[in-house]
């Protein structure tokens, strides 16, 4: 017997995912009556569901993870004790949103009992194999979140509204401790216009009156949270010109665009904006790939202080690939790695230009133009 946990920020779609599975019991710990159950006899509540179950949001009641931990050691004695021991079966499914509650609480609990396992909103590659004909621009304000693909006729600015008020202000921040939510917020709309920039605490500390370790505390609860990311600088000891910040970026477009304050998808598309949040979308793309198929990859980024850049360096194993995110679809052309680069990584490279075109092109002997909706299956395939 044994647990799996589907982490990820709320409405990218863990409870229906799992509710496809054959389940006999659902518990959802929204319900503040069953979350009061949970924690004042978790006992009594578990007796009385059918296994296998779903429990949804299991971070509201912390009472319920030693309660599992407790039945799953047990129904491994048990078949220990069998002649004839069944194979292992998951009974219990557990959703999650908050990511610092689950970290305090499960990790603990059902350390060795439990497969954790993250989902992210929707990929451009999904969002296209549902909606082929559907333009880039359309993705890019609407971000990820299944929804709002699902029922087209939803406002994204409401949408994001309510998203804000509820998920990131209130189970993001607030239960992290967060008193200065109007200061909270405002260091969000800052780090919202920087997605796809390097990344300097201090002036955005500066910008929003902040002290600059509360504005780095917040952006590791941003992190923890599925929101934003940073990504390092790829460095080693032959690399001496790099600069060593690292690049931030929003993991979903949508939510970005909202902070930013864009309200049409055609406003957005010709503004400043648009090259950093196509980026963040080729980053968002990379890590979904990565954690829907369970890969070993690692992604940096790269700049010297002569301000030469790659924008992404991705790792596998001993391989490593080069990708470069543009939107612009005229002119494409190839692009080649600095001095400095070329001391660190020595050829052959495979090098990639993200873009916002359909076609999938070869540049020269080692680069590849692609849409971004391919790029996942491209490095999966490499």
């Amino acid at each position: 017997m044994e647990s799996i946990l589907l982490w990820g920020p709320r409405q990218v779609g863990k409870t229906t995912l799992l509710d496809l599975l054959p389940l006999g019991g659902r518990l959802f710990l929204d319900d503040l009556g069953s979350r009061q159950r949970a924690q004042n006899d978790p006992a009594l509540l578990l007796d009385g569901v059918r296994l296998p179950c779903l429990i949804d949001e299991v971070q509201y009641a912390p009472n319920l993870f030693p309660e599992i931990k407790s039945r799953i050691d047990r129904a491994r004695r048990e078949r220990l004790r069998s002649e004839s021991p069944p194979a292992t079966e998951t009974v219990y499914y557990l959703t999650g949103s908050n990511k610092i509650m689950l970290d305090d609480r499960a990790k603990e609990s059902l350390a060795g009992r439990c497969s954790m396992f993250v989902l992210h909103g929707l990929s451009v590659a999904e969002i296209r194999e549902a909606i082929p004909d559907l333009p880039l621009k359309t993705i890019l304000f609407r971000g990820g979140m299944p929804e709002l693909y699902r029922r087209p006729e939803l406002s994204p600015c409401d949408y994001y509204n309510d998203y804000i008020r509820s998920y990131v202000e209130k189970d993001v921040a607030l239960t992290s401790g967060v008193t200065k939510l109007d200061a909270f917020n405002d260091v969000l709309r800052l780090l919202a216009a920087r997605t796809g920039q390097f990344l300097n605490v201090s002036e955005v500390a500066n910008a929003a009156g902040v002290e600059q370790k509360t504005v780095g505390a917040w952006i590791g609860l941003l992190e923890r949270s599925g929101i934003c990311a940073t990504v390092e600088p790829f460095h080693t000891n032959l690399s001496k010109r790099v600069i060593k910040m690292p690049k931030f970026y929003f993991m979903d477009t949508g939510l970005c665009a909202r902070l930013q304050g864009y309200t049409t998808e055609d406003a957005l598309w010709n503004s400043p904006q648009a090259g950093g949040l196509f980026e963040s979308l080729v980053f968002s793309e990379l890590v979904k790939t990565r954690d829907n198929f369970l890969l070993d990859w690692k992604v940096f980024t790269w700049r010297t202080k002569e301000k030469d850049e790659i924008d992404f360096v991705i790792q596998s194993g001993d391989r490593m690939f080069f990708a470069e995110a543009k939107m612009a679809v005229q002119n494409v052309k190839s692009f080649a790695l600095d001095r400095e680069a070329l001391k660190v990584f020595p050829p052959p490279h495979q090098k990639i230009l993200v873009y916002a075109g359909s076609e999938t092109t070869r540049l020269d002997p080692a680069t590849h133009a692609l849409p971004v909706a391919q790029l996942g299956a491209y490095l999966r395939g490499a």
